[in-house]
């Protein structure tokens, strides 16, 4: 995608269901998930979340979304790039469903850091905000007291948040842990055996599509 507000091109893969060319009249809630340090935009087609959401969608277990995986290039800012600039684009090119509560942003790593800046600086655009092993911006653990005293309860996002129980971040996310509590943002934990690392991550996409499911 180019944009002239862009210092670069950002690259995205979009997920279409199977059914997206067929049922023409239809729209689709959307789900943004953005990669880990050192990855690209492939990661979470890498992981297989593609074949995930294909299976899933077939056997009845989740209504079909587009998923929007952008690359997180040099130079660019997600939290103004997402928001400003590709959600707008996507509504106007993919047939979405472009609302709120039909709209859902996640991440790996620091993946996860930038859905949680963006789900919580900009709640009128998304109703769910999933971090996976996420690694916190710096220095947004201690934004994030300021952040809550901006939103209505009506604001909050839906928030999951998993790691493996041998995550080398799992220090930070106890610091994470304690800054949500005592800024009274809710959120949902889970705890699994594993690593920070791409197995973990991939035996869990059925777990992750599912939670983003329930909002619509």
């Amino acid at each position: 995608m180019v944009d002239k507000r862009l210092p670069r091109s950002l690259p995205i893969r979009v997920y279409l269901p199977a059914c997206y060319d067929a049922l023409l009249s239809q729209r689709y809630p959307a789900i943004y998930l953005l990669h880990g340090l050192t990855y690209t935009d492939s990661q979470w087609d890498d992981l297989g979340v593609d074949e995930a959401m294909d299976a899933m969608t077939k056997a009845g277990k989740l209504a079909p979304a587009i998923i929007v995986m952008p690359w997180e290039r040099t130079g660019i800012n997600l939290e103004q790039a997402i928001p400003q600039i590709l959600v707008p684009y996507v509504d106007t090119h993919y047939r979405t469903l472009p609302a709120r509560q039909t709209r859902a942003i996640g991440g790996i790593s620091r993946g996860g850091g930038w859905a949680l800046r963006i789900g919580l600086l900009h709640p009128d655009l998304f109703a769910a905000v999933g971090l996976h092993s996420p690694g916190v911006l710096s220095p947004d653990l201690f934004r994030i007291p300021d952040w809550a005293e901006t939103l209505r309860p009506t604001q909050m996002p839906r928030i999951w948040i998993d790691m493996g129980d041998r995550d080398t971040l799992r220090f930070d996310l106890a610091d994470l842990r304690k800054t949500l509590d005592e800024s009274a943002i809710p959120y949902e934990w889970h705890t699994y055996p594993g690593e920070h690392a791409g197995p973990y991550w991939s035996a869990h996409l059925e777990t992750y599509l599912e939670w983003y499911d329930l909002g619509w």
